[in-house]
Formats: C-alpha cells, sequence, structure tokens
C-alpha cells in the first residue's frame, strides 16, 4: 500500500496545495533555506496526499512543507523525501490537517532536543530559529530556549539529561540572563567564571534555603535590569557576589529604588488602564454613594499630585 509511507518523489510530480493557508513567502527566509538545502538536502520530509481530482494535474499535492519544495525546485533537485497519507475526505478536512500538522508535532524532552539541535546547527552553519524552524518543525521559542541551554558550558550536561533531577532544564532557562550578562564581566568570564557562578547558584538552590523556586530567580533579573538601566551596574555584580559566597537570601537585591521604581511602574500602569476605559464607562452603571466617594478621592489626590509637579 502506497500511502503512510516514505518515498523519494519526482519533485515535478508534487504541487502546491491551493487551500494552504499560508499565502506570503518571504524571500529572504526562503534564500536562507535554499542555501541550508544546498548543504544538507531536505532533513525533514514533506507531507503529501495522493491527488485523485483533474485539477491540479499533478500525482501528488502538499499537506506541509511547500516552503522546501519550492526551494528545492529552485535549486532543481529532481526528488524529494515526502510521507504520503490518505487524501483529505473534503476541503475542510484539508485545511485542518495542515493547521494540525504544522502546529501540534510532538516534542521530544528539551535538552535532548538541543542536542539535536546542535548537530543540525553545525551541519547548516546558522543558528537561525527560522530556518531551525522549518528545517525541524520545532516551535521557535522551544528553538530559543534550546538556544539558551546550549550556551552554558559542556560540565552540565550531565545534569540536563538526567531525567527528574532536582536541577531541571528551567533552572538553566531562568539562570541563562543572568549568566549571559555576567559572562561580559570580568569577574564572571565565560567558561570558568560563569561555571563558579552556575556552581554556587546551584548549592543555593539545593540548599531550599535562600532559593527554592526557580521563578525567584526572577527577582534577580528584575534587579539585573533595574541597575543596568540606572547606569550602576557595579552595584548588581557586588550584590551578586554577596549572594552567591554568603549566607544571604534575596532580600539582599531588594532597594529603596527598585521597589520605587517597580511602583511607578504599576502606577503607569493603572493610570494608563483607567484613561483607556474610562470613557468606556456607562455612569449610570456607577452612579451610586461608594463610587461617587471613590471617584472624588482620586479626583483630589490626583488635583494634589499635579499642583506638587507643577
Amino acid at each position: 500500500m502506497e500511502n503512510k509511507t516514505l518515498r523519494e518523489i519526482k519533485v515535478s510530480e508534487i504541487a502546491p496545495n491551493p487551500y494552504n493557508p499560508r499565502l506570503i513567502f518571504e524571500p529572504n527566509e526562503l534564500n536562507d533555506l535554499k542555501s541550508s538545502i544546498s548543504k544538507v538536502g531536505i532533513l525533514v520530509p514533506l507531507t503529501v496526499y495522493q491527488n485523485s481530482k483533474d485539477f491540479p494535474k499533478e500525482k501528488y499535492i502538499i499537506l506541509d512543507g511547500e516552503r522546501r519544495w519550492r526551494c528545492a525546485t529552485e535549486i532543481g533537485l529532481e526528488t524529494i523525501p515526502a510521507n504520503v497519507i490518505d487524501e483529505p475526505k473534503d476541503i475542510t478536512q484539508n485545511i485542518l490537517f495542515m493547521f494540525n500538522i504544522h502546529h501540534f508535532r510532538k516534542e521530544w524532552a528539551l535538552f535532548p532536543t538541543a542536542l539535536k539541535l546542535e548537530i543540525i546547527i553545525d551541519k547548516l552553519g546558522t543558528d537561525s530559529e527560522t530556518v531551525l524552524n522549518e528545517f525541524t518543525g520545532v516551535s521557535r521559542s522551544t528553538i530559543r530556549r534550546c538556544k539558551a541551554l546550549l550556551w552554558y558550558p559542556p560540565k552540565y550536561r550531565d545534569i540536563l539529561m538526567e531525567k527528574g533531577g532536582r536541577i531541571s532544564t528551567d533552572f538553566f532557562i531562568e539562570l541563562h540572563p543572568i549568566a549571559n550578562r555576567l559572562s561580559y564581566e570580568p569577574d564572571f568570564k565565560y567558561p570558568d567564571g560563569i561555571s563558579f557562578f552556575v556552581d554556587k547558584c546551584i548549592d543555593k538552590f539545593k540548599e531550599q534555603k535562600h532559593l527554592s523556586d526557580v521563578k525567584e530567580l526572577r527577582e534577580i533579573r528584575k534587579a539585573l535590569g533595574f541597575y543596568e538601566k540606572s547606569n550602576n551596574f557595579q552595584e548588581f555584580i557586588k550584590k551578586i557576589s554577596e549572594f552567591i559566597n554568603n549566607d544571604i537570601g534575596l532580600e539582599i537585591f531588594v532597594s529603596e529604588d527598585l521597589e520605587e521604581e517597580r511602583n511607578r511602574k504599576n502606577i503607569l500602569k493603572y493610570i494608563s488602564y483607567l484613561n483607556t476605559n474610562l470613557d468606556q464607562i456607562n455612569p449610570d452603571l456607577i452612579s451610586d454613594i461608594y463610587f461617587e466617594d471613590q471617584l472624588k478621592q482620586l479626583q483630589k489626590r490626583l488635583d494634589a499630585i499635579i499642583e506638587s509637579i507643577d
């Protein structure tokens, strides 16, 4: 039986799907893909079905992989690998097949995926998320996370491969923006300086005393952003050194200036929300004593603030 099998099919026997939801093909992306295909060929087979209709006239219709087919055609490849599946019963099923094939491929565990991507990156000579996504079917967000894991010194690969280990891939992903930025500083140069920093953070996490959840690393990232924006990054480095070398918790990254900046951002967010929605409020819906009192208090406070600013 021909269907549900992988075959080498003549490029000339394949036609694009007339119901493909994707209508725009960026020339630059196609050029990158053509360059990669020229080096290593088609790594991910197309998905096609055998055509029983009079139009198009070609024997096979693409369900997934039109960009690869276009590139293969322009390069002049004679054949292309393709999985042949059953023909959709109608137009609706045809379109749904394309969406499902493209968006819901089953993914491997993250770090094994990263290791496979590393091989592909080496063969293609590019780490472009667009090209890697087209070749592998892995989502760009997953590719981005894989690249973060591959950035770390090789010594951490055994930890990352450990299934169900206490130090998860999420730990390394949350830590990556901090470690990557610190790697530009003399005391944390890659790989030795970064290894020292990561080891200390792992020790803190294993103790479950001052760092018990990977999401808590976001507090350090917020402090990093604040000190970098305020052109005082050396203060952040000082706090990082104290944190990793002493029995100190995340409170070291809290400062009055940082809290004031957070409050300022929150206030701006609420003001923006009010400005966006006040015009849409029906006065009849809020015409009770409580709402009126709250609005008057708000008006009084805003007037006082504006007067002090002026």
